[in-house]
């Protein structure tokens, strides 16, 4: 497993950097997968989830610095004064001999010790920070699978509503054209004044339905600006989104549940990261062992100490070399508690990867069953709308000879507007859908990602 996870770590390290021509305000059309890797650049969240993996790599620095000897300097320098009576029993001692009260006194030393051993408290301390900052950059990496499934919905919002402009639109251009022969008509004295009212409403009604379809166009957009990292909260005037097409039945993909949970095991960063916090829960148990053993240390130090002046010579300086043990014989049983608690909390770790694996495995289903029921859907709505033009083209037929009525016309119009509308949602949520299983399965985060292990070259 270990193994497993360090290479997923070297294949998964690097972002693919952005083109020197690939900033938003450069494009005319823009697709998801560009969108997807501005927003990986440029989204402000991502940027503090970075910060967080550089501050776990520091704290994997201070754990490395313990396996270093420490070296210090010191120094000081004192002026003294005795007192009057110290003044005069010193000098009562020396039979008299005057006494200089004042005195001056200077020191310089330079130690250093050094941790042989402690128990491998070091050792442990440093898997811990290790597989903290794999965590971190696990955590990042779950972040961006998230965002690039936000990203994809935003934009799909926005296909969502260009279709329904479109729709919309021929819609307007054949109420429109109907118009033009009732009047046609009504002048000719073989038509009435309620075909041309009718058709004027029914262009009103598909001019409601364009704008309401550049609304969502415009709120879709605002969010993928967003997402993308666009202060201004807006995309480029001009910049065009890449039509999505439909989707052939020969182009459905082969969905098989096993070999897809094989893969959201090896790909998915939030399992990688349960994996990094169970093994840092498991080093955890040893460094609080590390407590039953003694430390040994080596430590030296340089002293020199003169009075009176700072002309420091060789003569001056004395030194000191000693091995120390230390071995704690009693501390009322909190090493053992301290051991116990940290074997709960890998048991507790274990329990939380075990029901992380469970709700991969659920959520990858689940994703299995939406995008084959979007399959269907898709199917049916457009074997829906070759029936529908076909009645409606029928009823056209029969309303300008006089055999269907302007109510029977309507309603035929209106199906076929619906089942269009229904189609456009079926397209997009399959594409959507598809976006979700990738997400769920870790695999959306692989076209992002630079193979550095294919990139090593031997000496």
């Amino acid at each position: 497993m270990i193994g497993k996870i360090i290479f997923l770590l070297v294949v998964l390290m690097t972002v693919q950097p952005l083109a020197a021509a690939e900033t938003l305000d450069d494009l005319q059309v823009l697709d998801l997968q560009t969108a997807q890797r501005i927003a990986l650049a440029d989204n402000p969240s991502l940027a503090a989830a970075a910060e967080r993996v550089a501050q776990a790599r520091q704290r994997l620095e201070q754990a490395r610095a313990l396996y270093w000897p420490s070296i210090d300097a010191g120094g000081a320098a004192a002026a003294n004064r005795m007192s009057e009576n110290d003044t005069a029993a010193q000098s009562l001692l020396l039979g008299g001999a005057d006494i200089d009260r004042n005195s001056e006194n200077y020191q310089l030393s330079l130690g250093a010790s050094w941790l042989l051993f402690d128990g491998f408290s070091r050792k442990f301390s440093n898997l811990i920070a290790d597989y903290g900052q794999q965590e971190s950059e696990q955590g990042r990496r779950d972040a961006q699978r998230l965002l690039l499934l936000s990203v994809s919905q935003s934009y799909y919002g926005a296909q969502l509503a260009l279709y329904n402009k479109a729709i919309g639109e021929a819609d307007f251009a054949f109420n429109s054209k109907q118009l033009e022969e009732a009047r046609i008509s009504m002048e000719a004295g073989a038509g009435s004044l309620s075909a041309v009212l009718n058709f004027q409403v029914q262009m009103n009604n598909a001019r409601t339905d364009i704008l309401l379809a550049e609304r969502d166009s415009e709120l879709a957009l605002y969010g993928l600006a967003v997402l993308m990292g666009r202060e201004s909260g807006q995309m480029p005037e001009g910049m065009e989104l890449a039509r999505v097409e439909m989707v052939e039945e020969a182009e459905f993909e082969a969905l098989s549940p096993e070999q897809l949970l094989q893969k959201a095991q090896a790909h998915r960063p939030d399992l990688l990261r349960r994996e990094f916090t169970l093994q840092r829960a498991d080093s955890a148990v040893g460094a609080n062992q590390a407590a039953l053993y003694p430390q040994i240390s080596l430590n030296g130090s340089v002293d020199g100490r003169r009075v009176e002046d700072v002309d420091f010579g060789g003569e001056d300086f004395g030194s000191t070399v000693s091995v120390n043990l230390r071995y704690n014989l009693f501390r009322g049983g909190a090493d053992r508690a301290r051991i116990a608690e940290a074997r709960a909390l890998k048991r507790e770790e274990a329990r939380n990867l075990e029901q992380q694996k469970n709700k991969v495995t659920s959520e990858v289903r689940q994703a299995i069953t939406r995008l084959k029921q979007s399959q269907a859907q898709l199917l049916l709505q457009r074997a829906s709308v070759k029936l529908v033009e076909q009645s409606r083209d029928l009823v056209q037929e029969g309303y300008r000879v006089g055999q269907e009525s302007l109510a029977r016309f309507n309603e035929v119009q209106r199906d076929l507007v619906r089942t269009q509308s229904r189609l456009a949602l079926a397209l997009i949520t399959l594409y959507t859908n598809r976006q979700a299983l990738e997400t769920a399965t870790g695999e959306s985060l692989i076209p992002y990602v630079q193979d550095q292990a294919a990139q090593i070259v031997p000496e």
